[in-house]
């Protein structure tokens, strides 16, 4: 959370400041990775079905979906998912006086998904290993704008940001066919979060109507201005372990189940925040002001006015750092505040449930839901809280020919977060999206290029001392190509 001057809370009810669009103050806290769980759709066939994989899971994801698929796995491969390029626009909608909307772009390129499936029939019958590393969230912002709206009190408005969200895991694991129609699995992987951001505002806005009933003749021939300078710089780092398990079991050639659950262990996290923040009265030829150029406030003394010119007469207001220590490695999982850890804890958990059918050799259908649980707070405002979180994913997948294919998915990307609130939760955006893909494959080989497109709703607290939430509206779009290759 974006930390406010103690001196200025008085200050900050006035109109003029509602208005100064230090936007973005609550920016910082729009973390992807922790509130939103299908960002970016692992795999290189489960990718194109939505994310509805836990019933097939065949391949080297099935670490990520089902490790139990593994035992179906027919050969040794190697897999890659590649997201050649995503674009997303952000919408805050009547944010500037009640009627304009503001804008947030970002695009990326994002190197999704890899792994490999290894034959390991020489240790035990039926035994397949795994590995994969696995990108789920990849977001980036670079904002450079210029806004002037006199009318609403703003002359002059300069706000950039840069932002890195990423959130990496590398997976190991192996499946096991017990019986002819069940497997069992087991995976162990690290996950990392990390998140860098810088912000810089530089506003000018026309006084308070309290401030400009100038006693002064002099003063009363000038206008009154706020010039402000904020300059928020964030980072955080959370390193977890993962532990998966899975059952699949396919009691007739045509349908097939599954189950997994992946729980994550968290080791250490760490946060820092710098802000430098300096507000200055003027007039418009830029001499200062004093508390002698005012009249007397109601019912308070000249002096009082005087401490809040002083407040934003060439001060700085804040500058404040905050370095949590990592935690320690300890074979605990009691989840505890990280302030005062030491041990292990339990961060999010997901549990993952399908079916998969298959009415004929050329036509496959897919049915996931998926649902998300977060035990502990990773890299979040101290009053932060999430939701249980339930998604469904949907996949068909039809051959056209022996070689010619289409996969199709429809999924929901629900936010963890609770209804947005000025306590804590400043953003809540819920997505519902649709993947297609085109490919073809040979003997060892398969290749697809296609596309995943994501739309969100939802309501955000945009501007610092905003009372209702301003209605937001995204969309995103992924381009990516798939490619796996028997050994």
């Amino acid at each position: 959370m974006t930390m406010r001057p103690k001196k200025t809370k008085r200050c900050l009810r006035l109109p003029a400041l509602l208005t100064l669009l230090t936007l973005l103050t609550h920016s910082q806290t729009a973390l992807a990775g922790p509130y939103h769980f299908s960002d970016v759709l692992i795999g290189d066939r489960a990718m194109a079905l939505g994310g509805a994989f836990v019933g097939v899971a065949d391949d080297s994801s099935g670490l990520y979906y089902n490790p139990a698929g593994l035992g179906f796995s027919v050969s040794s491969n190697l897999s890659a998912a590649v997201n050649a390029f995503q674009y997303s626009r952000r919408e805050f909608k009547n944010v500037f006086a009640g009627k304009d909307s503001f804008y947030e772009d970002s695009q990326d390129v994002i190197p999704s998904y890899t792994g490999g499936v290894i034959e390991l029939s020489k240790l035990s019958d039926g035994l397949r290993g795994a590995f994969s590393l696995q990108n789920l969230t990849q977001q980036s912002a670079n904002q450079n704008d210029f806004i002037r709206r006199p009318d609403i009190s703003v002359e002059y408005l300069h706000r950039t940001q840069k932002s890195q969200t990423s959130e990496l895991v590398f997976s190991m694991g192996a499946g096991k066919r017990i019986s002819a129609n069940t497997s069992l699995g087991l995976s162990l992987g690290g996950h990392q979060l990390t998140f860098d951001s810088q912000e810089f505002q530089d506003v000018t806005t026309k006084a308070a109507p309290r401030f400009i009933k100038l006693t002064d003749a002099i003063a009363a021939n000038k206008s009154l201005y706020l010039g402000r300078t904020r300059n928020l710089r964030s980072s955080a780092r959370a390193l977890s372990a993962e532990l998966g398990a899975g059952l699949m079991w396919a009691p007739v050639s045509w349908l097939s189940f599954g189950f997994a659950v992946h729980t994550n262990f968290l080791i250490k996290q760490s946060q820092n925040t710098e802000l430098d923040e300096l507000a200055i009265f003027h007039y418009n030829d830029l001499s200062l002001p004093s508390a002698g150029d005012f009249e007397s406030l109601p019912n308070a003394k000249s002096e009082n006015a005087q401490e809040e010119i002083d407040t934003y007469s060439n001060k700085t207001l804040e500058r404040t750092t905050s370095n949590n220590e990592p935690t320690n490695l300890k074979l605990k999982n009691a989840p505890v505040s990280l302030s005062s850890s030491n041990k292990m804890q339990i961060g999010r958990t997901r549990f993952r449930g399908g079916v998969a059918l298959f009415p004929s050799p050329n036509f496959m259908m897919t049915l996931d839901l998926a649902g998300y649980h977060t035990e502990t707070e990773w890299i979040r405002s101290e009053n932060m809280i999430t939701e249980f979180v339930l998604n469904g994913h949907l996949g068909l997948e039809y051959f056209f020919t022996p070689r010619l294919f289409i996969r199709q998915g429809l999924f929901t990307n629900f936010d963890a977060r609770p209804e947005v609130s000025a306590k804590g939760n400043f953003e809540r955006v819920d997505f519902a999206g649709t993947s297609l893909f085109l490919g073809t494959q040979t003997s060892d080989s398969q290749f697809s290029i296609g596309g995943i497109y994501q739309y969100g709703w939802g309501e955000a607290l945009k501007l610092e001392g905003q009372s209702k939430p301003s209605p937001v509206r995204e969309n995103k779009v992924l381009l990516a190509f798939t490619a796996s290759h028997g050994l």
